[in-house]
């Protein structure tokens, strides 16, 4: 079956990886750091950019194979069920439509992790008889050959499940968190992915095998080091990468992060389509709950009004405005973030503007 928006954009899902990690020095805030990679030259889609590892999704992540995969070892139908219970906003991408497909709330975390051990080795797995952790925390498995199984799955050689039953381990799809859910813009006509982004947590860095045809190079560091290196021109993030770790950024705590995840889990993702409109002086793009961002958009249509405020500066479009959601471009290193509303789906605010929403984490 062919999917509703299959010849506009593709599935994917990625991973934010945080670890725990001492503070170098007493002037750095956080006890974690964040793993992402830089994406080779021969890359087609955002050749050069640093990103977290993901993908596009694949029908190995939806096969009905993975129900009696987790029958057979006994993972509860009920843990199951509860990853598939979402209460919030939920973007067309974890509609499963067919029941010959996994539930596409399993089906995605089976992505994300996949996509996590073929690009750089991270294999994250549970327990059998203890799915959910206490901690929140998940764990990662070090393979003596790791670099052969990761070349067989690139290579469609071999299967996700097939190394998971090769191993006897169960992957994690249990301590994952939905994060957030974003769609590249509509003026991307031939290149557009609808992407799920999850959140794992590991208490310790493990060791990180790049497959050297995706990955240039990778980088444990933290969110602000990050986008200071960004604003530098040393390493160039990718929109969503600074969106995400700009509200990171203002987590110190990988602890109370967990647990903030852990209790934000089940609100959903609004879907984060980002349209835009030129500036005399840069590029606006704004994101649902902003003034100028249409309430029936159907992700599909050109902005008419691209050029509506071109002779207007950033500042003087802003103040036109009384609800903002958006992100300003001055250049491609250059953004600012505003936010004057409660964030959507009870997320942390991408200004830090977080208030009373980590202090009982």
């Amino acid at each position: 079956m062919i999917r509703k928006f299959a010849k506009h954009w593709r599935d994917s899902a990625s991973l934010l990886v945080l670890a725990r990690d001492q503070p170098a020095a007493q002037h750095n805030k956080y006890n974690y750091k964040v793993l992402v990679f830089k994406r080779t030259s021969n890359t087609s889609f955002m050749p050069n950019s640093v990103v977290f590892p993901g993908g596009g999704f694949d029908k190995q992540d939806a096969s009905l194979g993975w129900e009696s995969f987790f029958r057979e070892r006994n993972v509860s139908n009920t843990a199951l069920k509860a990853i598939t219970q979402v209460d919030g906003a939920r973007p067309y991408i974890f509609q499963t439509e067919g029941t010959d497909l996994l539930d596409r709330n399993l089906s995605l975390r089976l992505c994300a992790l996949r996509e996590a051990f073929e690009e750089l080795g991270v294999l994250l797995v549970t327990d059998e008889q203890r799915q959910k952790t206490e901690t929140g925390f998940s764990k990662c498995l070090q393979l003596p050959d790791v670099d052969s199984w990761q070349q067989k799955i690139h290579d469609g050689t071999a299967s996700f499940q097939a190394l998971h039953t090769a191993l006897s381990t169960v992957p994690d799809v249990f301590n994952l968190y939905e994060w957030s859910c974003w769609l590249t813009p509509a003026m991307f006509r031939k290149r557009r992915f609808e992407t799920v982004f999850y959140l794992a947590v590991l208490n310790k860095m493990p060791a990180i095998h790049p497959e050297p045809h995706e990955v240039q190079e990778y980088f444990w560091d933290t969110p602000a080091a990050l986008l200071e290196a960004h604003r530098e021109e040393k390493i160039w993030l990718a929109p969503p990468q600074t969106y995400e770790m700009t509200r990171l950024s203002f987590v110190y705590d990988i602890d109370q992060l967990v647990r903030f995840a852990d209790k934000r889990n089940r609100k959903g993702s609004t879907l984060l389509c980002p349209i835009q409109y030129n500036a005399a002086d840069g590029v606006i793009f704004v994101l649902p709950g902003d003034d100028l961002y249409p309430a029936d958009y159907d992700y599909l249509s050109d902005n008419a009004d691209l050029d509506k405020y071109g002779e207007q500066t950033r500042e003087a479009i802003r103040k036109q405005a009384k609800r903002l959601h958006r992100v300003e471009h001055k250049d491609l290193h250059h953004q600012a973030f505003f936010l004057n509303q409660q964030p959507l789906d009870d997320h942390l605010h991408v200004q830090g503007l977080n208030g009373n929403l980590l202090q009982n984490q």
